[in-house]
């Protein structure tokens, strides 16, 4: 990373504001994930009802983990990470991330880095030692973020490729 990218993330960072969500957030993060998701409807839900359960699902699984990213008050990402799953193919509790959403306006700012890194400290806190989460095959551009941020591959099913790290 060059050093004028990492001052970017830096900037953005500093004008980003990283919380839990809360229920009223739902309707704006639908909003934001349909965005998100142009182009890779085939690994997404496309009603705005599916995306809404999706929501409340996240919520219910690990609601101190579900993060928003806002800059100006106005949800720029978001981040469903649970640090109640249980891997099957660890054997033990770990830190999934189910989902990570950047408003496409907003990407290359640091805003996916700085809700993963908030993400794997919260999974840390709560004595995980492995983060673990599934990504489309053809999802080139989060393959390559997720490579970055020291997950690898560890496996396939179907159309979906499953990467975790160390914590």
């Amino acid at each position: 990373m060059s050093s004028k990218s990492s001052a970017m993330d830096k900037e953005a960072e500093r004008d980003v504001t990283i919380r839990r969500v809360k229920e009223e957030d739902i309707p704006k993060l639908v909003e934001l994930y349909l965005k998100a998701y142009k182009g890779l409807e085939e690994y997404a839900y496309t009603h705005p009802k599916d995306v809404k359960s999706y929501m409340e699902w996240l919520v219910r699984r690990d609601p101190e983990g579900f993060l928003v990213a806002e800059t100006g008050g106005k949800p720029v990402g978001f981040i469903g990470a649970d640090a109640n799953w249980f891997s099957r193919r660890e054997g033990k509790l770990v830190g999934a991330v189910h989902e990570i959403v950047v408003d496409p306006e907003y990407r290359s700012r640091g805003i996916g880095k700085a809700l993963m890194r908030s993400a794997l400290d919260y999974f840390k806190k709560r004595g995980r030692d492995t983060a673990e989460l599934w990504v489309g095959d053809k999802n080139t551009r989060a393959i390559n973020f997720y490579k970055k941020l020291g997950f690898r591959e560890e496996g396939r099913y179907n159309y979906w490729i499953r990467m975790k790290r160390g914590l």
